[in-house]
């Protein structure tokens, strides 16, 4: 772990805590190896609630490649590992870092709505993940955000609650795209489950369990 990464989080669990208390419910079901956690967006405080899910460990985070453009912005999302990617088209050296990340052993955060939800509530993912899981290997966490949009001022203390559920894999025979969707929706439905209903979307209705 590097020591602008010891810094950085430092920094940001004082800045986090000042505006909220943070909960952790679910820890137990982190596995010891790599592995690819995803959640819901709802606010740019999420991925920062995420980084400090793991106190001894470096978790790397897949950011859009804007953020890493910005002076200040891009420079602190390097310190913490970030690993930036273009949207919207095949991004092979981003693809080649998240590889390599967890072949060493680090656990990678994936934001598999590929941007902030406007309404708050879960929407439809991409397929990216379900890329990466397959040819890595290693397995999906699924985990929630939850009051990370009330997050105020220091006057206006609030609750972020991060809810971690049980690890699976992706089947790696999966690859027609129905195949690829299917395990999609499997990864997006245990992301809703751990979210009250109201902040389920898209996935609200969704009759099936994320073992199906």
């Amino acid at each position: 772990m590097s020591l602008a990464y010891r810094i950085m989080r430092w920094v940001c669990r004082f800045l986090l805590g000042a505006r909220a208390r943070l909960v952790f419910e679910g820890r137990e079901h982190l596995p010891d190896g790599p592995f690819i956690i995803v959640s819901n967006h709802v606010s740019n405080w999420d991925p920062v609630a995420m980084g400090l899910l793991l106190w001894d460990r470096q978790m790397r985070a897949l950011g859009k490649q804007e953020l890493f453009e910005l002076p200040l912005l891009g420079r602190l999302a390097r310190w913490c590992g970030g690993i930036a990617i273009r949207r919207g088209e095949p991004d092979r050296e981003a693809l080649s870092q998240c590889k390599a990340a967890l072949q060493s052993g680090q656990p990678l955060l994936v934001l598999p709505e590929g941007t902030r939800s406007r309404s708050g509530t879960l929407s439809e993912g991409k397929l990216g993940v379900i890329f990466l899981a397959q040819l890595t290997n290693v397995p999906i966490v699924p985990a929630a955000v939850i009051g990370t949009r009330q997050v105020g001022w220091p006057w206006r203390r609030s609750l972020i609650r991060v809810r971690i559920g049980q690890p699976f894999t992706i089947e790696r025979s999966a690859r027609r795209p129905e195949q690829r969707q299917a395990q999609l929706n499997r990864t997006m439905r245990a992301i809703a489950e751990l979210l009250p209903y109201e902040l389920r979307g898209v996935y609200a209705d969704s009759q099936l369990s994320a073992g199906t």
